[in-house]
């Protein structure tokens, strides 16, 4: 199971986007009278994001599946159960590549576009505070409980539906046109980071995309970048919450991205070959298990 054969995988491209446009209109809708009704704005935006996250990825990829094929599971990458083995590198892989992954997210917040380009650069700059206004909204609240609420729905369900329409949907209908599967891959990783509608995390958002389409490719199981994706998010949560909490204690996205200091330095290094290799490892055992 995993490989699956579509008979007109490009009319299923067609009612992918088709589905998923539709339903891109009609949640602002929804989710604008819920904001009207809601006279909490972090309750407004946290209903907001489950709906868009049901309507606008996990139903196009589910009613996709229904429609172009009898193994709908089998098409989305819902059938096959990764190992534990495989989960626990593929975790591993994310914790290693922090350091790293911090310095790329430091270096791409701070591009700044040519003086011809300077209203651009202002509308993605006030883009990505709109962005961190929603996040600020949405992480309200000191209590414990507020932060389970926050993992649950930037965790779990972002999670969840993400990973079931970019790589359970997309990226398996690209591959079943013939598409070679690294084009595929990063085609749709592409199209994940635009979405987000952040220039300034764009290319980590991009690396980050491509390594849940490898996880999906290697494994043939959905579930694996499901649960990787799951838990960077839940991470992200995690810690944004415990810093404005507890503003005083180190900031895990500062880890390593101090330049000036040898064991930054060393850090990176020590990061970039312990991913390097671990993600060699896991495609190793992935592949050997399929055969």
């Amino acid at each position: 199971m995993g490989n699956i054969k579509l008979a007109q995988p490009r009319l299923a491209i067609m009612l992918l986007f088709a589905f998923f446009a539709f339903f891109l209109i009609l949640t602002p809708i929804i989710t604008g009278g819920i904001t009207r009704l809601c006279e909490r704005p972090e309750v407004a935006i946290r209903l907001s994001i489950i709906i868009q996250d049901i309507l606008v990825f996990i139903l196009p990829a589910i009613a996709t599946a229904l429609l172009c094929t009898r193994l709908p599971a089998s098409l989305l990458g819902l059938d096959v159960k990764p190992e534990l083995k495989q989960m626990f590198l593929a975790v591993l892989i994310l914790l290693c590549s922090m350091p790293v992954m911090n310095v790329i997210v430091e270096w791409n917040k701070n591009i700044h576009l040519p003086e011809s380009m300077a209203q651009l650069e202002t509308t993605f700059r006030n883009m990505e505070d709109s962005a961190q206004a929603v996040v600020d909204n949405l992480m309200a609240g000191a209590s414990v409980g507020s932060l389970i609420v926050s993992i649950l729905i930037v965790g779990v369900l972002a999670g969840l539906s993400e990973e079931l329409f970019f790589r359970g949907g997309m990226q398996r209908i690209f591959i079943c046109t013939k598409m070679n599967p690294h084009v595929a891959i990063w085609s749709v990783a592409f199209i994940f980071s635009i979405f987000h509608f952040q220039f300034f995390g764009f290319v980590p958002r991009l690396l980050l995309g491509a390594y849940f389409g490898y996880l999906l490719w290697w494994s043939k199981s959905v579930w694996l970048p499901i649960v990787v994706h799951t838990i960077n998010n839940s991470l992200v949560v995690y810690f944004t919450w415990h810093n404005v909490n507890n503003p005083d204690t180190v900031n895990p996205d500062t880890i390593g991205t101090d330049l000036t200091s040898s064991a930054d330095i060393l850090l990176i290094c020590m990061s970039i070959l312990l991913t390097v290799g671990l993600i060699l490892y896991l495609a190793k055992i992935c592949k050997a298990n399929i055969k």
